[in-house]
């Protein structure tokens, strides 16, 4: 998953709108929405700010230690997965 799904996945988890994480933020109600449909990538911090919104923490974690209730975001493709 991508970093705005993981968000609305956390939000949707925690039984809150996308809407309530832009305000909370002191953004626009449509913040997250509009990163979405933009296809834009948030900094680690904004992301790491909305992902608190909704009880979630970012973090890194070796592979091995990924909890199964965790939020896993994708690296992004590489040119040679793209040509496959």
């Amino acid at each position: 998953m991508d970093a705005y799904e993981a968000v609305k996945a956390a939000a949707e988890a925690k039984g809150i709108s996308t809407n309530s994480i832009g305000r909370s933020l002191g953004k626009a109600d449509s913040y997250v929405a509009s990163g979405a449909t933009r296809g834009s990538t948030p900094k680690a911090d904004t992301l790491a700010a909305m992902l608190e919104v909704c009880g979630y923490s970012l973090a890194a974690v070796p592979h091995a230690d990924v909890p199964d209730t965790a939020l896993v975001i994708d690296p992004p493709e590489t040119n040679d997965e793209r040509q496959s």
